[in-house]
């Protein structure tokens, strides 16, 4: 199992969600000066995904707010949360173009589920959360995913199924590189949710995900994203009818 490094030097260990198919074991050939009951290491045991996930996750953690923001989230009390999105991946893109960070993110992403339907209760964890990060200096933004429903037609027009947890919440950004989640459970693992993988989040691809139709949505995200990050790679939203209208 794959382990990183927390900023505070705790050391843990790395899930990643959808869990990975583990591959064949190989037969390698041990040198004769190996004791025969010498383990190998956790880490020749890590898939490819789950050894991107650690670099990943390691290199969300050298974002200062993303940090405090996972180690402090416990303290609402929350059962089913994420900390999600741009913060995680444009963290990586700013380090991999050599700028702060922190650079160019708008807001911290925070996606959690509550069996709660009313805005009082999640007007509630709004308030807590705002005290609990007003020295970060960030927008931290909470949504509880039960509600998203509730909103989400009158503000963008279209329909938005009920939702189960705070995960499903994720599978339904515009962009498949929005959809990566992290947290901290307990004191010994760091969960990182990926269910498109995470090769859009280091390759620095913008891809649409049309599992809802807002390509007026992912057209500006993206808009905004080529200005701060210009290296990255944006594909375009196209419908189904497009794609299946015939070449001239």
């Amino acid at each position: 199992m794959a382990h990183i490094f927390m900023p505070d030097g705790r050391r843990l260990r790395l899930r990643l969600f959808p869990r990975p198919k583990q591959p064949a074991p190989r037969k390698v050939a041990v040198p004769g000066t190996l004791s025969l009951f010498d383990a190998p290491p956790d880490e020749a045991l890590d898939t490819p995904g789950e050894r991107l996930a650690a670099k990943i996750a390691e290199l969300s953690l050298i974002n200062r707010n993303n940090a405090e923001i996972l180690t402090r989230m416990p303290e609402l009390g929350l059962r089913d949360w994420w900390l999600a999105s741009g913060c995680l991946f444009q963290t990586v893109w700013n380090l991999k173009s050599g700028r702060p960070a922190d650079a160019g993110i708008l807001d911290y992403d925070v996606c959690y589920f509550s069996e709660d339907l009313t805005w009082e209760a999640e007007d509630d964890v709004i308030r807590s959360a705002a005290a609990l990060f007003r020295d970060l200096g960030v927008n931290v933004q909470l949504r509880n995913q039960a509600r998203v429903h509730l909103w989400y037609p009158e503000k963008f027009g279209v329909a938005y199924p009920p939702l189960t947890s705070a995960s499903e919440g994720i599978l339904r950004f515009t962009s498949s590189v929005q959809a990566v989640g992290m947290k901290l459970s307990g004191e010994a693992f760091c969960d990182v949710y990926a269910p498109f993988g995470l090769s859009d989040v280091w390759n620095m691809v913008a891809r649409p995900n049309r599992v809802i139709p807002l390509p007026q949505v992912y057209a500006a995200k993206t808009e905004r994203w080529q200005q701060e990050w210009d290296k990255i790679t944006i594909y375009q939203w196209v419908n189904d009818d497009e794609r299946r209208r015939p070449k001239s």
